[in-house]
Parts: C-alpha cells; sequence; structure tokens
C-alpha cells in the first residue's frame, strides 16, 4: 500500500501563486522515487538510489509552507523532455521544524529524521548547554531519538563537574570523539548506520570534521574558531544530506545559534526534560509551571540539589518562548 503524499499538479488541493495545486494522492505506480539531498538556487539534488539527479519542482509553489519539498524528502519523479520534476511529495515523519523568518511559518530543517545527534565540544567553543537542553527537548518532542557526542577529546577531557556528565545521569547516551585522533568514530559510525542522523549544535564544535573523518570523500569546508570571540565560523549555509557508506544518511546543518521550538503547545514542555517531568508529578497544583507556585516539588528538587538548577533556567527560558510563540 503506497503512502499518501502531495502531488504537485493542478489537480485538488492548495493554490499556488498561479493557480497550480497541491493535492494529496496515491500517486502513480510508473514514478521514479528518491530522496532530497540539498537544495541550491531552485535545484533538487535527488537520490533515486542508483545516482544523484537534479530535479525542479512541477508548478510554482509557496515557499514559505511547510509542506513545500524539504531534504530529507522522499519525492516522486517524472521526465519532462530533457529534464527530472519533483511531481509528488510522499508522507513526511520525524521532521525537525523551527520557526521561520516571520515566526508564523514552520521552516522544515530535515525531514523523515530517525535520530539527532546533538554534538559539543570540550574546548572550543565552550559547551552551551541552553543549546543542548533545546535540541534534546525539541528532539524528544518530536518523538525522535538524541544521543549526545562530545567532540575535541584530544584538546581536553571533560572535567568532574562541568556539566556534560548531567545527561549521561538523565539516560542521554554519550559518546566521546575526537575527528582529529580518531577516538570514537568507531562506535559514532556504527551509531550512524542504516539511519537518518542530523548532526546538530552550536557552530565550531566540530561537525564537518566529524562528517570528514567518517566519510574523508566528502570534503567539507572546516571553519576556525574566532580568537577574539571563541565562537565557530559558520561554515555550512544549508541543511544537506549526505550518503552513508555503511547505509543511511547523515545531515550536516547550519550552526544553529537560535532554534524555536515550532508550534509547541507550553504544557507539553516538561515531556523535554526527563528529570523535571518526574518531579512535576508532585507539584501542589497540576498545571504547576514550576516559577512561583506555592508548593512547587521541581523547584523543591533544585533547591536539594536533586535537579541541576540550570536544568530549571533552560526549561523556563524555553517555555517564555513557547508561551510568546502561542
Amino acid at each position: 500500500m503506497r503512502a499518501a503524499g502531495v502531488e504537485l499538479s493542478r489537480g485538488t488541493g492548495g493554490r499556488d501563486g498561479r493557480g497550480a495545486r497541491l493535492g494529496v494522492t496515491s500517486g502513480g505506480p510508473s514514478a521514479a522515487v528518491g530522496r532530497v539531498l540539498r537544495i541550491a538556487g531552485g535545484v533538487y539534488h535527488v537520490d533515486d538510489s542508483t545516482t544523484v539527479v537534479q530535479a525542479s519542482l512541477r508548478g510554482r509553489v509557496k515557499r514559505t509552507d511547510s509542506r513545500i519539498v524539504s531534504v530529507g524528502d522522499l519525492v516522486e519523479l517524472e521526465r519532462v523532455g530533457d529534464e527530472m520534476r519533483i511531481v509528488r511529495l510522499r508522507g513526511r515523519t520525524g521532521a525537525l521544524s523551527r520557526h521561520g523568518v516571520s515566526k508564523r511559518r514552520e521552516q522544515v530543517i530535515v525531514a523523515n529524521v530517525d535520530q539527532v545527534a546533538v554534538v559539543v565540544s570540550v574546548t572550543g567553543p565552550d559547551p552551551d548547554f541552553l543549546m543542548v537542553d533545546r535540541l534534546l527537548a525539541l528532539a524528544a518532542l518530536s518523538g525522535i531519538d538524541a544521543f549526545l557526542v562530545v567532540n575535541k577529546t584530544d584538546l581536553a577531557e571533560p572535567a568532574p563537574g562541568d556539566g556534560l556528565g548531567q545527561y549521561e545521569a538523565l539516560g542521554v547516551e554519550t559518546l566521546r570523539t575526537s575527528a582529529e585522533s580518531g577516538a570514537g568514530l568507531t562506535a559514532l559510525a556504527g551509531r550512524l548506520a542504516g539511519r537518518i542522523t542530523v548532526l546538530s549544535g552550536q557552530s565550531g564544535v566540530g561537525k564537518s570534521s566529524l562528517l570528514n573523518a567518517l566519510v574523508p570523500e566528502l570534503d567539507l569546508r572546516v571553519g576556525e574558531i574566532s580568537e577574539r570571540r571563541g565562537r565557530g565560523r559558520h561554515t555550512t549555509v544549508a541543511s544537506a544530506l549526505y550518503r552513508y557508506p555503511d547505509g543511511g544518511y547523515v545531515a550536516d546543518t547550519p550552526g544553529l545559534q537560535y532554534l524555536a521550538l515550532w508550534g509547541l503547545d507550553p504544557a507539553e514542555l516538561p515531556g523535554g526534560f526527563v528529570e523535571i517531568d518526574a518531579a512535576g508529578e508532585a507539584c501542589r497544583f497540576a498545571d504547576c509551571r514550576h516559577r512561583v507556585e506555592p508548593d512547587c516539588a521541581v523547584r523543591a528538587a533544585v533547591d536539594a540539589g536533586t535537579i541541576r538548577r540550570r536544568r530549571l533556567e533552560s526549561y523556563l527560558r524555553l517555555l517564555d518562548e513557547a508561551e510568546k510563540g502561542r
């Protein structure tokens, strides 16, 4: 049975700027199926399992629509003369999204994701714990597996009490790697095999370096760390999906300095913070937001040292964003 999808045609559905419509159909049996690897200048680079072809969209479609083809999407292709055209978008699962420029539209970063590797570095730049918490929460609330990759261990070892160990204590799988020395790369390679993985994290933590170490033929550009600011320069400007030699794909995403949680109900946010969710069961009020409410079990746990104050601060920051975004 074929999965439902979106056909880019002039049938039924939502109009684009020239009257073209998007309609949900069952698709045709003769269409080739491929996965979008990257998008540049209106050209879609699609892996059809034998080669990578360049295709265009059929019809003119609103770019701000979240259903428009994104990196990671499965699409159906048809040849029209000498050109390949995307005529249908297959059903999408496991999408990572953020607010678009207008903050009223969803911008899909990568579609059909199996797991997220949240990459941090021991030093250069120092870990951004708010971003780590944000990415782990985003993955959890999107129903996507996530694990932590602590990179650049050749430069320093994680120090006791530096905050990275808290994630292992919370049950987050943690791999320690060095793109330079090769440490931990075998374990990381096994974790990536056969899956669609997003490497995500702040700029400069070594995402592209890790990909180059695992798949040398990629030869991705690697940025240097600005000594003045201690922040990585953006060397990846758009999401791209790469074939992984052992099966699956790996996505290299732009360094994300700010990632808003798209369409989040504030009441669902505790689901992205396992220890806050568990402690919240003992709060006096079922709808406690863990700010100033009386008899808040989460704040009591923070005072007792069983929940890190930094985690509560991250939760409250994301809660503010979720409430303002509604």
